[in-house]
C-alpha cells in the first residue's frame, strides 16, 4: 500500500506540475488579448484550475490514506509475525489461522504429578498471552482493513465524481442567489462560519470565483483563508510581475518619454501629429503598466513571508480598499491552537516594509512560548498560534522628501480616526477566530505597539463579547482607557511595557514643554504657535488617555537585562530593549530579549511567570 501511495504521490506532482503550466500559459496569453472574450477566458481558466486542484486534492487525500493505513497495516503485520513465527515457535507452541495457541502437554501433568502439574499451568498462562496479544493484533488489523476499505472507497468515489463532474454537483439555491447577486453571505462572523461548513468543496469554488476576496471573510476557518487568499495571491502576483515587465519594455522603447522628455507638443484643431498620437497611445499602454505594479512590493513581500512555509497560513491579502494594501499572516493553526495572540502595528507600517519582519517575529515568539509551556508542569501539550495583522491603513510619515504625505501622516498619528476604523477590522477579526476556532474558545492575547496600541485599546472598546482574555501595549501612546474595565478584562489582564530611552514618552513630556515654551516665542511666532497649539487642542490631538506603561491599574513588566529558569537546572541571560522598536526583536544569540520574554509568557497564559517591572 505504501509503495502504491508513493507512486500516486509521484502521478499527482506531475499532474499538478502540467496544471501549474496551463495556468502560466494562459497567463502569458493575457498579457496580450483584452477585452470581453479575454475576460471570459480567464475566469474560465480559474474555473478550469480549482477543478484541476480539487482532483489534485482528491488524489493526495486518496495516497496519503493508503500510505497512512498502509504504514498502520504494516506494523500490525509486522508485531504479528514477530509473535506467530518467533516468539510462539520458540517457546514449543502452536498456533492456528483464528489465533489460538496451545501449549505443548508436560507428561504426568494429568497424572498428579505437581511438578509437572505446576509447569503445564505456567506454560499454559504464557500460551494465554500470546494468544490474547495475537486475537488483540488480528482484531486491530481486521478494524484497520475495514477502516482502509471505508476510506479508500471514499477517496474513489469523491475522484470518480470530480473526474465526472469537474466543477462540481449544481449548486443550491441559497448558495444560486448569492453568485446571482440577489443575496450576500451572512455577515455575523459566527454565522458566516456555519453557513460555510455547509458548502461543498465545489460550491466554496463558486464562491470564490465570484468573490476572489472571500477569503479575507472573518469566521472562515484558517485552512480555507490560506487556500483561497494564496490562490489570489498567486494570481495577483503573477499580474503584478507581468504588469512590470511590460513597463520595463515600454520603457526601453522610449526612455525619454518615460521621464517627461522630448515628449511632442499636444495636437490642436486643424494641427493633428503623428508623433503626438503615438506619444498618448504609449502613454496609456504605460501608465496601465505602471497601475497594475501599483501592488508588487507588496504581493512580493508578502509571497516571501508564506511562500514555501506551510506552518504559516495566510489569513486576509487586500490590495484593493484601502489606501495601503492588508495582509495578515498568521503562525500555527489558530483554530486549534490553545493559545492565540494579534499583534497590531503602528506608525508607518507598511504591507511591503513589515510583513516579512514581523512574520520571524511571530515565529520566534511563538517558539519562545512553546518553550515556556513545555517547561512548565501540566502545560507540555498546549499550543501556540502567533498572528501578524497589519489589516489597518496605519499612518505614514514618509519624510521631508514627501512633504504632503507627512503633514497628513502627523495628522493622522496624533488623531485617533484611523485608529477607530482600523479598530472595527480588528475587533471583527478577534470574533472570526472565535468563530472559527475548534472545540472550547482559545485564550486569546490582544497586542498592540506605537499607535497599533491605540487601535487595540479601541478595538476591545467596542460593544460585545470579543472572546480576548489578555492585553498587552508596548510603546504605547496612549489606548483611550484607564482601567482593564473599560477594556472589558478582569483586573490584572492589562499589561504594558516602556523602554526607558523609548521616544513615545514624549506623547505625555511635550504637551506641557510646548504648551509652556509657546508665548516665550517673539513676536509673531508666539501668536503662531499659541493659535496652532489651540487648534490641535481643539482637534483632539494626541489626547490618548493616560501612558499605559506608569498607569497602576495596569501591570507593568520589565524591559531591562535578566535572567530567568531556561527549564533544565540553568539559566538563560536575556538582552533588555532600547528604543521603540526592540520590544519584539530577537537580542544577542539569537534569544529573546527581556521584552520578548514577557511578551511570550502572556501569550502562553503563563504571566505568572513574566518579569515584572518597576
Amino acid at each position: 500500500m505504501t509503495a502504491f501511495a508513493r507512486d500516486l504521490g509521484a502521478q499527482s506532482n506531475a499532474f499538478n506540475a502540467r496544471v501549474d503550466q496551463m495556468d502560466r500559459d494562459v497567463d502569458t496569453a493575457m498579457d496580450s488579448w483584452k477585452g470581453e472574450a479575454a475576460s471570459a477566458t480567464s475566469v474560465r481558466a480559474m474555473s478550469e484550475k480549482l477543478a484541476a486542484n480539487h482532483i489534485g486534492s482528491a488524489v493526495v487525500t486518496l495516497a496519503d490514506t493508503f500510505n497512512t493505513y498502509g504504514a498502520r497495516l504494516g506494523g500490525y503485520r509486522s508485531a504479528l509475525l514477530s509473535i506467530v513465527d518467533g516468539d510462539i515457535p520458540a517457546a514449543g507452541m502452536t498456533v492456528d489461522d483464528q489465533g489460538n495457541v496451545t501449549a505443548p502437554q508436560v507428561p504426568g501433568a494429568r497424572a498428579g504429578d505437581l511438578l509437572a502439574y505446576l509447569l503445564q499451568a505456567q506454560l499454559d498462562s504464557q500460551a494465554a498471552d500470546f494468544q490474547a496479544r495475537v486475537k488483540e493484533l488480528l482484531t486491530q488489523f481486521a478494524d484497520g482493513e475495514t477502516q482502509a476499505a471505508q476510506a479508500i472507497s471514499s477517496g474513489l468515489q469523491e475522484l470518480t465524481g470530480y473526474r465526472q463532474h469537474p466543477d462540481g454537483a449544481p449548486v443550491r439555491p441559497q448558495l444560486q442567489a448569492i453568485l446571482d447577486g440577489g443575496a450576500q453571505p451572512p455577515k455575523d462572523t459566527k454565522q458566516f462560519h456555519d453557513f460555510w461548513e455547509s458548502l461543498t468543496p465545489a460550491e466554496k469554488d463558486a464562491l470564490y470565483r465570484h468573490d476572489r476576496y472571500i477569503g479575507n471573510r472573518d469566521g472562515m476557518p484558517a485552512v480555507d483563508r490560506d487556500y483561497y487568499n494564496r490562490e489570489t495571491l498567486g494570481d495577483e502576483l503573477t499580474r503584478a510581475r507581468s504588469a512590470a515587465a511590460q513597463a520595463d519594455a515600454l520603457r526601453a522603447q522610449h526612455p525619454d518619454w518615460a521621464v517627461g522628455n522630448n515628449v511632442p507638443a499636444p495636437n490642436k484643431p486643424g494641427a493633428i501629429f503623428d508623433d503626438r498620437l503615438a506619444y498618448e497611445a504609449w502613454k496609456s499602454r504605460y501608465d496601465a503598466a505602471l497601475n497594475g505594479t501599483r501592488s508588487l512590493p507588496d504581493l512580493q513581500a508578502v509571497d516571501k513571508a508564506v511562500g514555501g512555509k506551510p506552518d504559516r497560513k495566510l489569513l486576509l491579502l487586500d490590495t484593493q480598499t484601502g489606501r495601503q494594501a492588508h495582509a495578515v499572516v498568521a503562525v500555527g493553526d489558530p483554530d486549534t491552537a490553545t493559545h492565540v495572540s494579534v499583534t497590531a502595528p503602528g506608525l508607518n507600517t507598511t504591507v511591503h516594509g513589515a510583513i516579512t519582519g514581523m512574520s520571524e517575529e511571530a515565529t520566534n515568539m511563538r517558539l519562545e512560548a512553546l518553550r515556556q509551556l513545555q517547561s512548565t508542569p501540566g502545560h507540555a501539550h498546549e499550543t501556540v498560534s502567533a498572528i501578524a495583522w497589519i489589516g489597518y491603513d496605519a499612518p505614514q510619515i514618509p519624510g521631508l522628501d514627501d512633504s504632503g504625505r507627512s503633514l497628513a501622516g502627523a495628522w493622522g498619528v496624533s488623531h485617533d480616526d484611523l485608529a477607530r476604523t482600523g479598530a472595527c477590522s480588528l475587533v471583527a477579526f478577534y470574533d472570526g477566530i472565535g468563530a472559527a476556532h475548534d472545540g472550547g474558545p482559545a485564550h486569546l492575547t490582544a497586542i498592540g505597539h506605537s499607535y497599533g496600541s491605540l487601535t487595540t485599546g479601541l478595538a476591545l472598546q467596542q460593544p460585545g463579547s470579543h472572546g480576548v482574555s489578555d492585553a498587552l501595549f508596548y510603546g504605547s501612546p496612549g489606548i483611550e482607557a484607564a482601567t482593564p474595565q473599560q477594556l472589558q478584562l478582569q483586573p490584572g489582564h492589562v499589561y504594558a511595557m516602556e523602554t526607558p530611552d523609548d521616544p513615545i514618552q514624549l506623547t505625555y513630556d511635550a504637551p506641557p514643554f510646548v504648551h509652556a515654551g509657546a508665548p516665550l516665542l517673539p513676536y509673531p511666532f508666539n501668536v503662531v504657535a499659541e493659535g496652532g497649539l489651540s487648534v490641535l487642542d481643539a482637534s483632539g490631538a494626541g489626547q490618548f488617555g493616560p501612558n499605559p506603561a506608569t498607569n497602576p491599574e495596569f501591570t507593568r513588566l520589565a524591559t531591562g537585562p535578566a535572567s530567568v529558569p531556561d527549564g533544565r537546572g540553568g539559566a538563560i541571560n536575556l538582552d533588555g530593549a532600547h528604543g521603540h522598536s526592540d520590544y519584539p526583536r530577537q537580542g544577542s544569540n539569537n534569544l529573546p530579549r527581556t521584552t520578548g520574554y514577557n511578551i511570550a509568557a502572556v501569550v502562553a497564559g503563563l504571566a505568572d511567570q513574566a518579569i515584572p517591572g518597576s
